[in-house]
């Protein structure tokens, strides 16, 4: 079927109404892994402690972009994991004046425990695709998000996991 195929806007919608269903139920997911975030904190914030101890140490600056945070929002959530111990301010080796965020050991285990869970949840969420679905599933996924990302006003192109054939070191939810 070609682009000037009369089904395309029939599809086109149908793929929108569709994509509004998934976000919606991508916040039911989120709730089920909020769950699993320490009493009182916000699980956004958890979401930026995945990406430290995935990433490793970074500036406040680079993760709000990173994680599609305004500053002062990450700014909030950085203070909420550092109270709770759970990521530790540290000199940035290439400039000593700047301060890097990194995952402590208790925010370590913290996010392996919850990427863990995440991991289990989508393994039982697709339980029974096809290796052929999954990796169509995942190619046409990461071609969406590209193309989502470009919308950002401060595009820049994702950066892929280390080693983006391994599902487990995909970005958290």
């Amino acid at each position: 079927m070609s682009a000037s195929s009369p089904a395309v806007p029939a599809l086109r919608s149908e793929l929108g109404f569709e994509l509004a269903r998934h976000a919606k139920l991508l916040h039911v997911l989120k709730g089920r892994l909020a769950s699993r975030a320490p009493a009182g904190m916000d699980y956004a914030a958890v979401g930026l402690l995945v990406n430290l101890a995935r990433c490793g140490p970074r500036r406040q600056g680079e993760l709000a972009e990173v994680a599609v945070l305004d500053p002062s929002t990450t700014s909030r959530y950085v203070t909420q994991l550092v109270r709770a111990g759970l990521v530790e301010r540290q000199a940035d080796p290439d400039d000593g004046r700047a301060v890097q965020l990194m995952a402590s050991t208790g925010g370590e285990r913290l996010a392996a425990d919850l990427t863990t869970y995440r991991e289990e949840l989508i393994r039982d969420l697709l339980d029974g695709w096809s290796e052929p679905d999954l990796t169509s599933l995942l190619t046409l996924i990461r071609r969406l998000n590209d193309r989502l990302d470009e919308l950002r006003p401060s595009h820049q192109p994702a950066t892929p996991p280390p080693d983006a054939s391994d599902p487990s070191t995909e970005q958290e939810l």
